[in-house]
């Protein structure tokens, strides 16, 4: 079963990464979280279960080094979405890839030694699972001290940040009770924060059992620990993209300089901090038409407005409750249909009223109008008639 906990974990956290990393980069240190720990069940079961020389040689020991960081990615994870910062927002936030580094060079060796050593490594292990005490020893650290500083640093960080959300809940506590991403987000925090403490807590007392008991005792014992840490590691980001996508968008602060006259645009929610955001974007968009451009995209609000991504997709999908691709051919039809009702299809063909409405080909233009108004343009200029 760990493996395939593993594994599933593993690819539902490429899918977060590979879908919002350009709208929000903080789903880089999310999915460093789920995707590091689920290293560590590969590790262990091709270690300890599968007994396999050449798969134990390329896990075991290997990706050690990054161990030590889930625990300073969910504490930076969850500090920037309560703050609204981007990954590593200023250098002393790179010491916490020190014990990375440390145990890198801890390990150095053992990681530029050739494949054949570790092969033999492989076979000791699968011959008597105990050697893992010392053998792929570091330098600086044995085995035995990195096996009890892993846990105890997500459990340092973990607890970090659940002192930062009791300070955002006691800031914001209004906010959360008026707004359910506030809310949402909140709870979703907290409950990553919560897990992984508790995870990492079950494998701190499981290794401290390894310096009072026979290694493949204490393994046999610890299955149960293992699945179960697994599967909550396997469902979080499954759940979190089938049913509470909208997380990835974070708790997004007011940071544009402009600010809008008068929300005139239907929203979901008026008190949302973002409403006036939202409010600018529409008028940019009616007032400037960057969508008359077939290259125009979330990027080119972005650059003008001075607004991160993410607030704009933000903003389309919880404020507008639509998203922007459906908005821009939305929009774009509009056009086109003034363009029809005004009678330039009697100097314009059709194909090139598509043109005029941001639309890059002949066939993206056929099926989006129908796709809005349930005809052709064809359709919609003889109805005209």
């Amino acid at each position: 079963m760990i493996l395939y906990v593993s594994l599933f974990s593993i690819i539902t956290s490429a899918i977060i990464a590979i879908y919002n990393w350009r709208i929000n980069p903080n789903a880089l240190l999310l999915t460093g979280v789920f995707g590091i720990f689920s290293t560590y069940g590969l590790t262990h079961y091709f270690t300890v279960y599968h007994q396999d020389v050449f798969w134990t040689a390329i896990f075991y020991g290997n990706l050690s080094p990054l161990w030590y960081l889930p625990g300073a990615m969910l504490y930076l994870y969850t500090r920037n979405t309560l703050t609204d910062k981007s990954l590593f927002s200023s250098k002393i936030d790179y010491l916490h890839l020190l014990p990375f580094l440390i145990q890198a060079i801890n390990i150095a060796p053992y990681l530029f030694s050739t494949f054949d050593y570790k092969l033999e490594v492989a076979r000791l292990l699968n011959a008597d699972i105990n050697y893992v005490r010392t053998l792929g020893s570091g330098f600086l650290i044995t085995p035995s001290i990195s096996f009890v500083t892993r846990p105890s640093l997500v459990i340092i960080y973990a607890i970090a940040s659940l002192f930062l959300l009791k300070k955002y809940h006691r800031k914001e506590r209004n906010n959360q009770e008026t707004s359910k991403q506030y809310k949402l987000v909140y709870n979703w925090l907290l409950t990553l924060s919560l897990v992984s403490l508790i995870v990492a807590v079950n494998f701190l007392l499981m290794t401290l059992e390894l310096y009072d008991a026979p290694v493949n005792r204490v393994i046999i014992e610890s299955e149960p620990t293992y699945n179960i840490s697994g599967i909550a590691y396997a469902l979080l980001p499954l759940i979190l993209i089938v049913f509470f996508p909208q997380v990835l968008y974070g708790i997004p602060l007011v940071v544009s300089p402009k600010k809008a006259a008068k929300i005139t645009i239907p929203v979901a929610d008026s008190a949302d901090p973002l409403a006036e955001t939202a409010q600018i974007i529409v008028d940019y968009i009616k007032n400037e038409k960057p969508y008359l451009y077939p290259e125009f995209d979330i990027e080119d609000i972005s650059e003008k407005l001075d607004i991160p991504k993410h607030h704009i997709i933000y903003c389309f999908t919880m404020i507008l409750q639509k998203k922007f691709t459906a908005y821009r051919s939305a929009v774009r039809i509009e056009h086109a249909k003034e363009l029809l009702n005004a009678g330039t299809a009697d100097t314009l063909s059709i194909d090139g009223i598509g043109a005029q409405s941001g639309f890059s080909s002949r066939s993206g233009f056929y099926a989006t109008f129908k796709a809005e108004t349930g005809m052709t343009p064809s359709q919609y200029l003889e109805k005209l008639a």
